[in-house]
């Protein structure tokens, strides 16, 4: 349709000009042609006036010039008439002149003039020529035509530039509608093709037909796809890594703009700070409960530039975390944000104190020790006294503080072996109830101290037990001597062994008073005491339980302990009945 108009308003402006053009050619060949026969006229006219020839040798002369112009009308006016057209006075007829014309007919100058008879509806082509007598006008010759024939000539010329420029138009249609075919359809197919594209689609291609620019054009839109495609999925591989790299990570990350609010939140962050994604980002991450020293820190960054880092606590201290900030730059080196990475520390805290509380323990432990033989050992050597019953008393109370002092050392020393890793063992049959009666056999002194009895609970086809036979006989004593240390007088200590599927489960059970349920997660670490003073008093280090954990597990099994206040304690490990 474009091509079409464009042929339409080429022809139309074409057909205008060409008839405009035509009807001034026209019209301006018919006046030279009048104004020729006038002059031709004039002269004849001028020169018969001379001799003074008789009105019929003018007529005759007349007839002579005008005979191939049939439909040509003349006219001849005197001098005054042309004066009257200047100062027309009452009684006269001037001709239809306008006083520039009768002046330069005056001058001697021929004029053309148009005019439209009403009556007729004709118009009327008119050229006056002046002539001469006695090198003065006398008058002038008026030659008029009507112009009908012109104007069908124009117009018929009119229709046949239309009726051409219809067959040109119905012509071009054809070939403009291949071109315009030839161009819009690998533009369609472009644009079809982008559409596909932005749904990620990169994989067709434009068949390139021609060599022209459009072709060019197909190949550079198809050599676009393929680099896009390429450099999406990069970017996708890129997003995929940064995204399971971020959601797998450890420690949390978060990411801030510079008006504060949450851009980026990985899971590890939403867990240690509390927070949904959904709810967190686009919101500033001040406003959040908890936050606001994180906050505090992120604002800080971006407006110094400079990393900061930060402990803060959560749930009411329960939680420590450890956060470090750092701002984000644009590579003009402006900052648009800020990111951090934050980890919890709480049990690196933990375990921080769990290494002073253990060197102060140790140290503790050993000090006692030592006080009590160096006080007595003094004791002896000032000879405060010479009563060899005393002496004997101190003696003997330096001896049981040297053997508690050698337990402790080697205690110790076991339990750092243990936690090394580096000790391996046989591992041998062994036969549950036959270990039970050995363990019975050593400690039963201790019992019968405290007159406490032992209900044993064993299955007559239990199994075969493969394990260190040694290790396994030190973990039951440590949990009989346990269970023995905080029985009453006169109680029952239950021993229990069971079998489920390819392990076996080994039980105490005492009637102590019992361990509160905020001391149980921590029952098994070195010198935890539930009562320290007392422990104490019953002669435990602290360090049983420790190496009991660290026995069982070295073997693949697992401790257990479940606790009632004022009832009693059930101490259980499992081991594996197949190889570890």
């Amino acid at each position: 349709m474009s091509f079409a108009g464009i042929i339409l308003v080429t022809l139309v402006v074409t057909s205008l000009v060409l008839s405009w053009l035509f009807n001034s050619f026209y019209f301006y060949t018919k006046e030279k042609e009048l104004v020729s026969q006038g002059e031709e006229i004039a002269g004849l006219f001028s020169a018969s006036l001379g001799e003074q020839a008789n009105r019929e040798t003018i007529n005759f002369l007349t007839a002579r010039s005008l005979r191939t112009q049939q439909d040509t009308r003349i006219m001849i006016v005197g001098r005054e008439v042309l004066d009257s057209s200047l100062n027309p006075g009452p009684g006269l007829h001037p001709l239809p002149l306008e006083p520039a014309d009768g002046q330069k007919l005056l001058q001697g100058r021929a004029i053309t003039w148009q005019r439209q008879i009403p009556r007729s509806n004709q118009t009327i082509l008119t050229a006056a020529v002046p002539f001469t007598y006695r090198e003065q006008v006398a008058g002038a010759i008026l030659l008029s035509t009507p112009v009908a024939d012109i104007r069908a000539t124009v117009s018929a010329v009119q229709r046949l530039i239309l009726y051409s420029a219809g067959v040109a138009i119905l012509l071009a249609l054809i070939p403009a509608y291949c071109l315009s075919r030839s161009i819009s359809r690998p533009i369609k197919q472009m644009s079809a093709l982008t559409l596909e594209m932005a749904r990620g689609n990169f994989r067709q291609h434009i068949p390139v037909t021609s060599q022209d620019e459009i072709g060019r054009l197909a190949e550079n839109f198809n050599q676009l796809g393929v680099e896009l495609e390429q450099t999406i999925n990069k970017l996708s591989r890129e997003k995929t890594q940064n995204e399971n790299i971020l959601s797998n990570l450890a420690e949390g990350v978060i990411a801030t703009d510079l008006a504060g609010k949450t851009t980026l939140l990985n899971p590890a962050a939403e867990y240690l700070l509390g927070l949904e994604q959904k709810k967190a980002l686009d919101q500033d991450l001040a406003s959040f409960e908890g936050c606001q020293p994180l906050g505090a820190l992120f604002k800080k960054v971006m407006e110094t530039g400079e990393q900061g880092s930060l402990e803060f606590t959560l749930s009411g201290g329960k939680i420590i975390l450890s956060a470090r900030v750092a701002p984000l730059r644009g590579r003009d080196q402006v900052i648009y944000g800020a990111v951090g990475v934050i980890k919890d520390i709480t049990e690196a805290k933990k375990l921080e104190q769990l290494r002073r509380d253990f060197i102060a323990d140790v140290s503790h432990e050993i000090r006692t020790p030592l006080t009590s033989i160096q006080g007595f050992t003094e004791a002896l050597l000032d000879e405060v006294t010479i009563d060899r019953t005393v002496q004997a008393e101190y003696l003997k109370v330096i001896h049981e503080e040297s053997l508690r002092l050698g337990r402790l050392i080697n205690e110790l020393l076991d339990l750092a072996r243990l936690e090394s890793g580096k000790i391996s063992w046989d591992l041998n049959p062994i036969h549950i109830p036959d270990l039970f009666a050995g363990v019975l056999l050593k400690l039963k002194p201790q019992l019968e101290e405290k007159n406490l009895r032992i209900e044993q609970k064993i299955p007559r086809d239990a199994p075969i037990l493969p394990a260190n036979e040694e290790r396994i006989e030190q973990v039951l004593i440590n949990l009989l001597q346990n269970a023995i240390r905080f029985s009453p007088p006169g109680g029952v200590i239950k021993m229990q062994a069971s079998f489920s599927g390819e392990e076996v489960t080994i039980s105490f059970t005492d009637q102590g008073p019992g361990i509160p349920e905020e001391d149980l997660p921590h029952i098994w670490e070195r010198f935890y005491r539930v009562e320290k003073s007392r422990s104490r008093a019953l002669g435990g280090t602290g360090l049983g339980l420790a190496i009991v954990k660290q026995i069982v597990e070295i073997h693949g099994g697992k401790v257990l302990v479940s606790s009632r206040e004022g009832i009693g304690s059930t101490f259980s490990f499992t081991l594996p009945l197949a190889p570890a």
